[in-house]
């Protein structure tokens, strides 16, 4: 009779541990994501994950690589960064909003250009929307200035006073504006030529992440024809077999987050639940950027994945493991 109890007393004791539920047999991934592409990634973020072998996603915005800004990511760095194991995605080419600028190329209407009296070099226009993303002149942007002085000064710009909403515009060529051929930038040449730029560079671009973890149905599918993934916001994690592929989410770390806080996420949703968790952080180090997070933080946190095996992905390759079963939604 003992034997036989302590017969069933070890089967349970394995059953238990083969059970599915038990933590220890659960974990899932992490990915770490820094949008705007802030200098400070490459200052505080990169040394504290580059110390563990971790890699992250870099979010850029396509038209500040270039700007000659220092509070932004260079070329020179963000080749690093992949060089390194980071993936580099597109944060849209100047971050802004569907719903504030045209949303798609049959939208970019050409301008109803005035010439500005006694100044043929300059052409003024009314703009409808909230926000102008950018000018095109047959197919070269424009560079925006700060004010209308600068305008008068340099070709190929504009300023556009937002009280108003009013544009002040030097173009390239003053026959195009004549001939009314100056056109506001859509959404969809946003999400186009955002990655067209940065493969330009020569970075491997097949993600992109939603400025102001902001997006819509119709982009979420317009964004198909460029991309292979979304990642958006919505303060939640990615479950097994309902992940869109095409509108990822991701728990926002605020300034005030704690790294204990942002890792009972990870042992709840990733390592109990066997989620993917992907984090929206922004500068960090430095009181740069929306919502900067303190390096030490980022280091408790890279600690806890590192010492408890919990695999970081970024999120083209987190979504080639995600996907890779059938029957998931956008797969």
């Amino acid at each position: 009779m003992r034997i036989h109890r302590r017969f069933w007393f070890v089967a349970f004791l394995l059953l238990l541990l083969a059970s599915p539920f038990r933590e220890t047999c659960r974990a899932g991934m992490v990915t770490l994501v820094f949008d705007d592409g802030l200098s400070s990634v490459y200052d505080y973020a990169f040394p504290v994950l580059a110390r563990l072998g971790l890699p992250a996603t870099v979010g850029v915005i396509a038209n500040r690589v270039e700007s000659g800004d220092t509070d932004f990511l260079n070329e020179k760095q963000i080749r690093e960064l992949e060089d390194a194991g980071w993936e580099v995605a597109s944060h849209s080419l100047t971050h802004k909003r569907p719903i504030d600028i045209p949303k798609f190329y049959a939208e970019e209407k050409c301008l109803l250009l005035k010439p500005v009296t006694g100044q043929r070099a300059l052409f003024e226009a009314k703009y409808k929307y909230e926000e102008l993303a950018g000018l095109t002149e047959n197919g070269r942007l424009l560079r925006e200035e700060s004010n209308g002085q600068e305008v008068r000064r340099e070709p190929g710009s504009y300023y556009f006073d937002e009280l108003i909403g009013e544009l002040l515009i030097h173009p390239f060529d003053p026959e195009s504006a004549e001939k009314q051929q100056i056109r506001a930038i859509s959404y969809e040449r946003e999400l186009e030529d955002s990655q067209k730029m940065l493969v330009g560079m020569g970075f491997k671009v097949s993600t992109y992440i939603t400025p102001h973890n902001y997006w819509t149905p119709e982009m979420s599918e317009l964004s198909k024809r460029f991309y292979a993934q979304v990642a958006n916001g919505g303060d939640n994690f990615n479950r097994r077999g309902s992940t869109d592929r095409f509108w990822l989410k991701r728990f926002v770390v605020h300034t005030n987050d704690t790294a204990e806080a942002i890792i009972a996420l990870v042992r709840e949703h990733a390592i109990r639940e066997d989620g993917w968790v992907i984090f929206c952080l922004h500068g960090i180090g430095s009181d740069l950027g929306w919502e900067p997070w303190d390096a030490a933080k980022l280091g408790q946190l890279a600690d806890f994945l590192k010492e408890n095996a919990v695999p970081v992905v970024t999120i083209d390759k987190g979504a080639a493991l995600w996907f890779a079963a059938r029957g998931h939604k956008g797969s």
